[in-house]
């Protein structure tokens, strides 16, 4: 069964368009019982979101479908093992809305909506209904007197949710806030809309007016969230390379998961292909205990057999991206593995959490199903 092609809209108007396509997936959808009955019950946790045109690449009736199993509430999500914040964002959050992990860098949760809900997001608690939290940035000017009272902080990472469902007026007024702390040099804003709703930045042109505003005040850096290269339509092309002719700086950092990117061919297209498109791969993640989402996950040997298999692939300029696994102490990079019978895992922290007085280098014990490392890593 095909959808029906939805029209071409201003962002705003497709955004709305898609949430009331998700509200009545479940009758619209061609999918068997079972899933519609899933989609039926997430509505009271963690809801199914789905762009409309997002949507029209996705083989609904195919279970093995990656992107299907990207956004498709799945029967796994009733085990309740793993954690909501698996990389100890309360012990970071020092404002209301502001996180300060890294030494050099603060982090704005700007909103908890998003334009679609990837069933692996780490921070699924934002827009979960059964899960009373508030973290979005409330209070702005507490903020930035935090901020400015850290001259150690040089950049600000805006987050979410997808801070690109704010308004263009609110993303405005935040890079006019941040424009008065003097030693921030650079602004990055994580955002999965250029491959779920690429209008955002073909149909604002206020917003290029405000990116080309601050371009001088500020280096702008994209993290742009890329999990499958079927992701890469023409449409999300043209909205990164109108970001692009905006002066804009393109990374991607991307999620490992099982069942839709695991696999060093589909790896190997991504990147490249991201790469040609002038975004560069900086982190790739391991996947994250989530609640609910463990289903996602793949033990580390398998993912460091699968990173060696890709770096074989690629050419220096595309493999210069890290292994990473966010731990609650901070990015520690998964190296590889000790010589000999019994092997370790070499991990280099990439980034520390401020306090952490670990070794630079760590040797961690490793077993053919190990997932995840525990909160208390062995001196």
């Amino acid at each position: 069964m095909t959808l029906s092609t939805p029209k071409r809209l201003a962002w705003r108007d497709e955004l709305k368009a898609s949430l009331q396509f998700s509200q009545t997936a479940a009758t619209t959808l061609p999918l068997g019982e079972e899933d519609c009955d899933r989609i039926t019950a997430a509505q009271t946790h963690f809801p199914f979101m789905v762009p409309e045109g997002y949507a029209q690449l996705i083989d609904w009736q195919d279970p093995t479908d990656p992107l299907r199993q990207l956004l498709l509430p799945s029967v796994y999500e009733q085990d309740d093992h793993g954690s909501l914040d698996t990389s100890g964002e309360t012990l970071s959050t020092v404002v209301p809305g502001l996180q300060h992990k890294y030494e050099q860098t603060a982090v704005l949760i700007v909103t908890q909506a998003c334009a679609g809900h990837c069933r692996y997001c780490f921070r699924r608690r934002l827009m979960s209904k059964d899960v009373m939290t508030k973290e979005t940035i409330e209070d702005l000017q507490g903020a930035i007197a935090y901020i400015q009272t850290h001259p150690e902080i040089d950049n600000v990472l805006m987050s979410g949710g997808d801070p690109m469902v704010s308004s263009t007026r609110r993303l405005a007024n935040l890079l006019a806030a941040l424009a008065e702390i003097p030693h921030l040099w650079q602004i990055r804003i994580s955002t999965k809309l250029p491959a779920f709703l690429p209008s955002r930045f073909t149909s604002d042109p206020e917003l290029l007016q405000v990116l080309a505003q601050y371009q001088e005040r500020f280096q702008i850096v994209f993290q742009c969230h890329f999990d499958h290269p079927r992701e890469i339509t023409p449409a999300a092309e043209q909205a990164l390379a109108v970001l692009r002719n905006a002066g804009c700086l393109l990374t991607a950092q991307i999620p490992l998961m099982q069942g839709v990117n695991s696999s060093v061919d589909v790896m190997e297209t991504l990147f490249k292909r991201l790469h040609r498109l002038s975004v560069l791969p900086q982190y790739l993640f391991h996947p994250r205990p989530v609640k609910h989402a463990l289903h996602f996950q793949l033990p580390i040997l398998e993912g460091l057999k699968l990173v060696e298999g890709l770096r074989q692939r690629c050419n220096g300029s595309v493999k210069r991206f890290r292994y990473i696994l966010t731990h609650e102490h901070g990015k520690l990079e998964l190296v590889g593995l000790t010589p000999g019978p019994e092997p370790q895992l070499i991990g280099r922290w990439h980034q520390r959490r401020r306090g952490n007085d670990y070794p630079d280098i760590l040797f961690l014990p490793i077993d053919p199903q190990t997932m995840w490392l525990p909160d208390a890593l062995p001196p």
